[in-house]
């Protein structure tokens, strides 16, 4: 017999918070001062006061918005408490606080809701894990929160000034403090008041877009999603962080910058946009600095989102004499899709595209009486829904059965089609030999660079036929179409899937 023994599951807090901090590119304390204004904002904050004490080396973060209750603040300090309810907000109620610690020794909260106010003292123990006690709320008079994070005799710790700090909120949240911005979250009432900021007490102003990134030639547009401007900087990178091409915001966060599968050609690094895409809250990932769309009507919903964008991206290249990629299709092409074709059943994710859908033929008689021939593509995966698109010239590839109908006087209507499911993107080639990327995603369509390199060395239809599947992995796994299960990369899963069809 064996005698009954209690065990106790051990919490390794020093890693758990590493891995938290490994979630995100920026650097820890840029983590921190991140999230701690996120969480202001989601809380509806009218002012934001950020404050750093060099000789006692201590960030403050506080806020006037609507403050924690009891419940709230004791999830605030439990790592098992849910990270995020989707589009709920751009931060995680804790985060900020709990990833400190992975180079900060203490952190310190008050937080007054309704009147009532509650604090804590949370700090690594002496045996490596994360305690926390209630101390007097003495530090607000009004609703709000204030985070003190101390980072002791860390010496992971960047040379933070004033202008450090501003700078790192204008990189993260560059639409609030940019006054055409302001304006128009003001119009649609996503935020009121504007949030205003204070930096070692010292007020920061908002300026005009152009004098923010110093931009010219600039061309501003609205869409049914939200609104932004493209132009030219006369410096590289104007909003920190080496991001040029257009930055993605959604409720004043900065989430990415994207160039949509185009080259920014001789504009290089100068060419900056940026917009703000309310919507996109709903798509923000796990560490709210990227954008996942998923399967089916979800993956569509960010596309439809980002499409816009993408398009006005393209004409402001396309004006400023910049090539917008115009990829072509060959047999190679064909050959990859049918490659594609096979693995969408392993790898569903693909049939996130809109590529790869056979296309119908329909018969319609033109008015003066001629038959001619046009393009029917069903565009998603319901087996109720259709679209037509029609090609006067009565060119059309592919075919299908369907139905030819009459109508009582006598004239031949469209065939109706049968909807058949995605079968993956399309694929297309592009030469651009000054571009590094082997391959990338434009929409529905994965481009292979034939201009590259390592492209043009494979001298056999079966070698280029290797190395694009490659390629086409890369491509994918930078898109971030799905997660592997194990933590791989997605071009193991891609190439092993290939392997085995």
């Amino acid at each position: 017999r064996f005698a009954m023994q209690e065990n106790r599951s051990k919490v390794n807090f020093r890693k758990l918070v590493r891995d938290l901090a490994d979630m995100y590119q920026d650097h820890t304390f840029d983590i921190v001062l991140t999230e701690l204004v996120a969480n202001a904002l989601d809380a509806g904050a009218g002012k934001i006061a950020v404050s750093w004490d060099e000789p006692h080396r201590v960030l403050v973060v506080a806020d006037d918005g609507t403050g924690m209750d009891a419940d709230a603040f004791e999830q605030y300090h439990d790592f098992a408490a849910e990270l995020k309810t989707r589009g709920d907000g751009i931060g995680f109620a804790g985060v900020g606080a709990k990833i400190s610690f992975n180079i900060a020794d203490r952190v310190i909260t008050e937080t007054r809701r309704n009147g009532v106010g509650v604090a804590s003292d949370w700090r690594w123990d002496d045996d490596g894990g994360l305690s926390w006690h209630h101390i007097p709320a003495t530090r607000l008079n009004s609703d709000g929160t204030r985070v003190e994070v101390r980072f002791g005799n860390s010496d992971s710790l960047p040379d933070v000034d004033r202008g450090y700090l501003v700078a790192a909120l204008k990189c993260h949240y560059l639409p609030l403090f940019v006054s055409d911005f302001i304006k128009a979250y003001g119009d649609i009432r996503l935020y009121a008041n504007r949030p205003s900021f204070t930096v070692n007490a010292v007020p920061e102003t908002a300026e005009n877009l152009s004098d923010a990134v110093a931009l010219t030639e600039r061309l501003n547009f609205k869409f049914k999603g939200g609104w932004g401007a493209i132009g030219i900087s006369e410096r590289d990178c104007p909003a920190g962080n080496d991001a040029y091409g257009v930055l993605l915001c959604t409720h004043g966060k900065v989430i990415k910058s994207e160039l949509f599968g185009q080259s920014s050609g001789m504009l290089g690094a100068k060419l900056f946009g940026i917009v703000e895409i309310p919507g996109l809250i709903q798509y923000l990932t796990t560490n709210k600095a990227d954008l996942k769309g998923g399967p089916g009507a979800r993956g569509k919903g960010l596309k439809d989102l980002l499409a816009p964008v993408r398009e006005e991206l393209k004409k402001f290249l396309a004006r400023h004499g910049v090539a917008v990629a115009e990829p072509q299709r060959n047999r190679m092409t064909e050959r990859l899709e049918r490659e594609l074709s096979r693995m969408v059943k392993q790898l569903p994710e693909l049939q996130d595209f809109d590529g790869l859908l056979r296309k119908s033929r329909a018969l319609r008689k033109s008015d003066d009486g001629d038959i001619l021939t046009s393009e029917v593509k069903p565009r998603n995966c319901d087996n109720n829904t259709k679209e037509q698109r029609s090609d006067s010239t009565g060119n059309s590839s592919g075919g299908g059965g369907s139905s030819r109908q009459a109508d009582p006087d006598g004239k031949t209507r469209a065939r109706t089609p049968r909807s058949r499911r995605n079968q993956g993107p399309r694929v297309a080639f592009d030469e651009q030999p000054d571009r590094a990327e082997t391959a990338w995603i434009d929409d529905s369509t994965i481009i292979i660079n034939s201009g590259h390199g390592a492209y043009r060395k494979r001298d056999t239809n079966d070698s280029r036929l290797t190395y694009c599947m490659f390629a086409m992995g890369v491509a994918l796994d930078k898109a971030d179409i799905a997660e592997t299960a194990d933590g791989s990369s997605y071009v193991d899963k891609f190439v092993t899937i290939w392997g085995r069809s």
